[in-house]
């Protein structure tokens, strides 16, 4: 627990009396690869993706539509205005008071997150965004939250990146903790590269550095 439970509902009352904002926006279902114990949260959808936009992204350009973020969102009705509620979101607000909602939801879960994954769907918009998810991860790793992220951004800069865990969709440079690279078969895959397990419940190299993995084209 972050803060006791009388702090929580003061907090709460007192800065949020309509609820936390952040709380019907920070989700963990819906994806069966991700544990229970790993939040979500997009920044954007997969159509308004701007690595597609820019042509950076590795499962678009080449007319084979793969993307599983896309796919939600042409199937099921709810999940583009809802990642579109979250970039408002996102857009709205600081990253002070991003982790401080995270951290107030937390402080009243029985089992609290260990872990954020951003962007699920969609990408960083900006540079400006890359430095706001690099402040929420500082912030969060000082009550053992581990945040992490996929971006096919190669044009960003990613230097200061310290606390956030960058996995680089097919590149990698200074400040990319791993490479996350598809291939559409097994015997492609670099040397010094895994195979990912497909289950982020029984696998976490993607939460730490200097694992690079390989994901065959599915």
């Amino acid at each position: 627990m972050i803060f006791d439970s009388d702090f929580s509902r003061l907090c709460e009352k007192n800065v949020f009396p309509n609820g936390i904002p952040l709380q019907k926006l920070l989700c963990n279902v819906g994806n069966h690869k991700i544990p229970s114990s790993t939040a979500i949260f997009n920044m954007g959808s997969a159509t308004d993706c701007p690595s597609l936009s820019l042509g950076l992204c590795k499962v678009q350009t080449d007319n084979n539509r793969c993307c599983y973020a896309l796919k939600a969102e042409v199937l099921y009705p709810n999940v583009l205005p809802y990642r579109r509620r979250q970039e408002l979101y996102w857009n709205e607000t600081s990253a002070e008071q991003f982790a401080f909602q995270f951290l107030l939801i937390n402080s009243k879960k029985r089992n609290p997150f260990n872990a954020l994954r951003l962007n699920e769907s969609g990408d960083f918009h900006s540079q400006q965004c890359v430095e706001k998810a690099e402040s929420i991860a500082r912030i969060l790793s000082r009550y053992g939250v581990t945040t992490y992220c996929y971006t096919s951004r190669s044009d960003l800069d990613f230097k200061r990146v310290k606390s956030l865990i960058v996995n680089g969709s097919g590149f990698k440079g200074r400040g990319i903790s791993n490479v996350f690279k598809m291939i559409t078969e097994k015997k492609k895959k670099p040397k010094g590269y895994a195979m990912c397990a497909m289950n982020c419940r029984i696998c976490a190299r993607c939460m730490q550095r200097g694992m690079n993995t390989c994901v065959i084209k599915h």
